[in-house]
């Protein structure tokens, strides 16, 4: 069975995504960011970097090897708010501070693709950010937008690589459970 790991930065929600995944039937375990590159690589099938409290590019220094395991992990990522912006930053994506969201958001998806397959064109998200991606980085593609932020999800399928805004893990967000069930499908 496929192990998926969940990058903890002690953001409110990690225990959750966690849960989440073992409700559904999943493997997850709680992995710290400072873990070597190797050794997540040896013992994960993928893997989800999650929320936190910090801000990117600002709090680099604080985020140890993730910067690393967004660019060099050889399985499927999922980042999820500040993983989100992790990814987008490391593979060259735009991020701006003016536009934060909190609480419910109406997300409209442009594209529905692996990780928003079986989810409405239409749905309300849970919200928890000060900084959002502004411009996709090149490779990828916008999956869904809000009316405050452009990239509320974005995928690059070559590289199995996958970012949502928004928690999907929180019940405030309709087809969270879709959304996580969706990705973590693509680790077995």
């Amino acid at each position: 069975m496929a192990i998926i790991g969940v990058v903890n930065f002690g953001g409110q929600y990690n225990h959750l995504i966690k849960r989440r995944l073992e409700d559904m039937g999943f493997t997850a375990r709680l992995i710290s960011s400072i873990e070597s590159l190797n050794v997540i690589t040896r013992e994960l099938d993928c893997l989800i970097i999650s929320g936190g409290s910090w801000n990117i590019p600002g709090d680099l220094p604080r985020l140890g090897n993730a910067p690393r395991y967004v660019l060099e992990f050889p399985g499927p990522v999922l980042g999820i708010c500040l993983g989100h912006q992790l990814m987008a930053y490391e593979y060259g994506g735009v991020l701006t501070s003016n536009r934060p969201e909190f609480g419910g958001v109406r997300v409209t998806i442009d594209d529905e693709d692996t990780i928003l397959r079986g989810v409405d064109k239409e749905f309300t998200a849970w919200e928890s950010h000060n900084v959002s991606v502004e411009r996709e980085p090149a490779g990828f593609t916008v999956l869904a937008h809000s009316g405050t932020v452009r990239v509320q999800a974005m995928a690059n399928e070559r590289i199995r690589r996958y970012g949502v805004q928004f928690h999907p893990e929180v019940k405030h967000t309709q087809f969270g459970d879709v959304i996580l069930r969706n990705f973590a499908e693509l680790c077995r």
